[in-house]
Parts: structure tokens; C-alpha cells; sequence
């Protein structure tokens, strides 16, 4: 049997901001997803307590280790590693971009709207030619009506510690979404990438804590889960030849009930509209800037936890309201798990973008802009399977809506 899966593409997923669809098509589509993550395999969560520090009354936290699963060994120059699940996902650059030194690709064929969506839901391939992926219903774990304050995804060894790069393990990354929960949007993004899920937590080679609240928790607002259904889709990248034992794993703080407004997960890409990934090819050797198009707001509200997302080779995430700089998230390479020797070359990734915690007012009406700069000859872009892989830049956040 083959399953209807959801890609991988973090941005396409996340575009919560993206034009509505028509009511109907919405609840087809909502429907749809519905079923399929039932018949999606399942994962049951290993629940560990722990301690939060958040001062908030009746805060949990806990982690939840999904597997293990078994990635295997990267052999130089063979065929990737066969998706777990099914699963594959149709890489490439973002057609239409040619500023900047960005190389330009073919423009895809017509379509849009409900039909992008649907073949989003397809996929074709991994995004990395040597990646593993596994999509799975995650089937017990996750608290029920509660709200989440905060989380983060990471993979990790059978003895808990983190899978990095010094240890030969490349996080491209690791989604989790809610596709039960109606999406709400509060800003108009791109056409023909309509979203139909709410994105939960998300995790990649840099490590960060996804925030629905403020980082001291007294901002009242948070992501409710009352009796949801999710799936995690989470791609690797074995750099040793030998199979590596993994876990997906969640730590998550959370509150029973509801607590304040529930706030949502979404980004807006420094790309063009006119494809899936969102993703770019930068030329080696130079740098530049990607800008958007100008995206409207269509309701009053708070953006807080505003923070890019880059692969190698970029250098910086901003976001604009009404052309005043309201966030600017930089890149930080090196440090502790993230430096490799890939074809004798040394290769040190991305470990942070520094992020925008406090609250940013936003009001129906306002106009938002995102640009992305990246410079390969610093900071070269990743390789895999012989050639250089894409770069990308788009702005995460969180909206809390004022009513």
C-alpha cells in the first residue's frame, strides 16, 4: 500500500501565512490529511519527566523519544539510502531566482492553489541525495488538552546524548505537525503553496527551543492541543559508512487546559512564490542578498520567537514591517559538534541563529519583507554526494493573535 505522506520541505509545510483556500477545498483537503495520518505507520513515545524552570503554575515538562531507527551507512558514491516509509520528496532550487548570484532555475509548470497542495502531499525524492527520511503518526506521547509553551526536536543516541555532526550525523530535519488542528492565517504569503496544516515543532542542524510563549512564560499564550492528530517527518544524513542507532526526540513544557490565546506557527521564505521548496542555489564563491515580495498582514497581533532558518553558505535571516528592520537573525558556524572533514575538505555548519524573542506589535494593514544574505565563499555550502547542496532563507515565527 502506498501512503499519502507530507513532504519534508520545512518552508512549504510552515507557510501558514500562504493565500487561504476556498472553505470547501479547506476541509476536502483537511480531511483528507486526516485520514491519511491514520493509515500512516505508527510510533509510540518513550515519556521521560523532567523539571521545568518556567515560573508557571502546573508546568510539565517531558521528553518523548521516538524508535530507535536505523540509519544506514553512507557509501561514497552510491545510491541514497531508500526512504523509510515510503516517503521522498522532490528537492531542487527555487525556480525563478536570479538575483544576487543565485543561480536561476526552470520555472515549474502551471497549476497552483489546491493542486500545488495536493502534489506537495506526493513528493518525489529526498532533498539531500544521500538522505534518510521517515514519516511517522505519532501514535502516544503528546499531553492531550493542554498547551505547549515550548518545545524543540532533536535526534539523539540510544544513551540520550545528541546526534551531531562530529558524529557523523547531519540533522537536515526533523517536523512535527498537527494535521487535525484548522489553520488560521494572519499573514498573505505566497499563491499556490496553500497550507492545510499546522506545524508544531521543528528542529534542524542548528539547535533551538521553539517558543509560544515568551522565554520566561509570562506571556499568557501557548499552542493547544486538544485531541490531535500528528506525524513526524524527519531527514538525516549519515556521513559514516557504518549504520548509526537514532531517536526522534521532543522535549516539550506544557500546561493543562487552555492557557491565553493559541498561537501559531509560520513562515514567510526571502524567495519568490513560485515553488515548493523554497530553497536556492547560490554560485560558490559569492555573496548576496535574496528579497521577498511584500507580504500583508491581515490581522492585529504579536509575532514573537522570530528566527531564520539557513543552510551553509547564508549569513543572515530579516525581517521588515512597513521597510523598518524588526528582526535581524544571524548565522553562527562552528563550535562544539559541528565541525567535519567531508572529501579531505574541512566543513563547519551552521550551530545558531540568533533569534528575536521580545513581542513585535503587528496590525492589520502592515506590509512585511523578508531578505536573506549568504556568502559561499566564507562559509561554502554543504556537500553531498559529490556537489553542493541548496541554500535557503526563510524567517520562522510564532503569531498570537489579539483576540
Amino acid at each position: 500500500m502506498k501512503y499519502l505522506f507530507l513532504t519534508p520541505a520545512l518552508a512549504a509545510l510552515t507557510t501558514a501565512a500562504a493565500v487561504p483556500l476556498e472553505a470547501r477545498q479547506s476541509n476536502m483537503l483537511g480531511s483528507m490529511l486526516g485520514m491519511a495520518a491514520k493509515l500512516m505507520p505508527a510510533a509510540n513515545g518513550i515519556v521521560i519527566e523532567e523539571k521545568s524552570s518556567l515560573k508557571v503554575a502546573g508546568i510539565k515538562r517531558q521528553l518523548i523519544r521516538y524508535g530507535p531507527f536505523t540509519i544506514p551507512g553512507n557509501k561514497d558514491g552510491a545510491a541514497p539510502p531508500s526512504p523509510e516509509a515510503g516517503h521522498n520528496h522532490g528537492g531542487g532550487d527555487m525556480p525563478g531566482m536570479s538575483m544576487g548570484g543565485a543561480a536561476p532555475a526552470a520555472p515549474k509548470a502551471a497549476g497552483g492553489g489546491f493542486g500545488d497542495t495536493l502534489s506537495l502531499l506526493a513528493g518525489q525524492k529526498p532533498m539531500d541525495p544521500n538522505g534518510w527520511s521517515t514519516t511517522k503518526r505519532l501514535a502516544t506521547g503528546l499531553c492531550k488538552d493542554c498547551t505547549v509553551l515550548s518545545g524543540k526536536t532533536t535526534v539523539v543516541f540510544e544513551n540520550g546524548t545528541r546526534a551531531d555532526l562530529s558524529k557523523g550525523v547531519y540533522l537536515h530535519h526533523v517536523i512535527a505537525m498537527d494535521v487535525t488542528k484548522p489553520v488560521k492565517s494572519y499573514i498573505t504569503g505566497c499563491p499556490g503553496i496553500a497550507s492545510s496544516i499546522s506545524p508544531f515543532l521543528g528542529g534542524a542542524v542548528d539547535e533551538f527551543r521553539q517558543w509560544y510563549t515568551t522565554p520566561d512564560g509570562q506571556l499568557k499564550a501557548g499552542f493547544y492541543i486538544k485531541n490531535d492528530e500528528f506525524i513526524m517527518q524527519a531527514e538525516l544524513v549519515n556521513y559514516h559508512p557504518e549504520p548509526q542507532n537514532v531517536f526522534l526526540q521532543m522535549d516539550i513544557e506544557w500546561v493543562p487546559g487552555k492557557y491565553g490565546p493559541d498561537a501559531s506557527q509560520a513562515t514567510l521564505a526571502a524567495t519568490s512564490c513560485d515553488s515548493a521548496t523554497q530553497s536556492f542555489k547560490p554560485q560558490p564563491g559569492t555573496a548576496g542578498e535574496i528579497k521577498s515580495k511584500v507580504y500583508p498582514a491581515t490581522a492585529d497581533g504579536k509575532i514573537i520567537a522570530a528566527r531564520g532558518h539557513m543552510h551553509d553558505g547564508g549569513t543572515a535571516v530579516n525581517m521588515y514591517i512597513n521597510d523598518k528592520l524588526v528582526c535581524a537573525s544571524k548565522a553562527t558556524y562552528g563550535g562544539a559538534g559541528s565541525t567535519l572533514k567531508v572529501n579531505g575538505k574541512e566543513w563547519q555548519t551552521i550551530t545558531k541563529m540568533s533569534e528575536c524573542a521580545d513581542p513585535i506589535a503587528i496590525k492589520k494593514g502592515d506590509n512585511v519583507l523578508i531578505t536573506a544574505s549568504y556568502d559561499t565563499k566564507t562559509h561554502p555550502l554543504r556537500e553531498s554526494h559529490g556537489e553542493a547542496q541548496e541554500g535557503m532563507g526563510i524567517m520562522t515565527f510564532v503569531f498570537v493573535p489579539s483576540s
